[in-house]
């Protein structure tokens, strides 16, 4: 498998035809959204966070090799997004502002009560949104990396952080708790399930409005599962990802 993971890796590098940009600007600030692969399926597959590599460089690969629509966010490197506003620094978690109420927050975070650095972020997150037709997908893709032991799925287990944000947790068989899926619906829980890797279904129904895709999908009935995995466990990441499609994809 990893020599076959490899020749891809090799094949993307060498390949980059089929990639395209858009400049979204955000107060001066230049971000880009960088796409990969036709947009003819439905499907999208998105890195959102500027400073998780593994989820990228997975993505690129596994976009190519299905022929799916991949977008990734690139700005400063960070997994925040950091822009000025007259003389005032913003600084905005890019899965933070789907909603109105998570936009709201992230202002909050920065001690921000301005209208209109609230209606700012809120016209460039529906032009990202308007990109990536997020409305219009049959299923999304969400590719996030962690850090070790700081989060997994065993936060969503009773008596972990965020308990009340799950509905269920499904354990595998791997040995890393940071290495899962979160997912939106059952029925896309029920087929990783039969894999050897965690999954957590959202409690949609008393889930926390913190703005993240997750929510918004939700809110929406828009398929939505999340490819979680440690910074660089590429491979694994990959693995899961390729699982995740022919589970919930190409072999239906």
């Amino acid at each position: 498998m990893k020599g076959y993971i490899f020749g891809l890796l090799l094949f993307i590098c060498f390949n980059a035809d089929g990639q395209d940009s858009l400049r979204i600007p955000l107060s001066g600030t230049m971000i880009t959204l960088l796409g990969f692969g036709p947009d003819t399926s439905g499907i999208l597959l998105y890195n959102m966070h500027d400073n998780e590599n593994s989820s990228a460089l997975a993505g690129r690969i596994v976009a190519r090799h299905y022929g799916v629509r991949y977008y990734e966010l690139m700005h400063n490197g960070k997994r925040n997004i950091s822009f000025l506003l007259g003389e005032d620094s913003i600084h905005i978690d890019p899965n933070r502002i789907y909603t109105d109420t998570g936009v709201w927050q992230q202002l909050a975070r920065n001690k921000n009560t301005d209208t209109l650095a609230f209606r700012l972020i809120a016209s460039w997150r529906d032009s990202l949104q308007n990109a990536l037709r997020i409305n219009q997908r049959t299923m999304v893709f969400a590719l996030h990396n962690n850090t070790d032991h700081n989060y997994g799925f065993k936060s969503y287990m009773p008596g972990g952080e965020y308990e009340a944000e799950a509905q269920a947790v499904c354990k595998g068989c791997v040995r890393d708790k940071d290495d899962f899926y979160f997912v939106t619906e059952f029925p896309i829980l029920d087929k990783l399930c039969v894999g050897q890797y965690h999954a957590v279904m959202q409690a949609n129904t008393t889930l926390t409005d913190d703005g993240s895709l997750s929510v918004y999908c939700a809110g929406f009935g828009i398929p939505y599962l999340n490819v979680e995995a440690q910074h660089g466990h590429l491979f694994r990441q990959m693995r899961m990802l390729i699982f995740a499609y022919q589970q919930l994809v190409r072999d239906q």
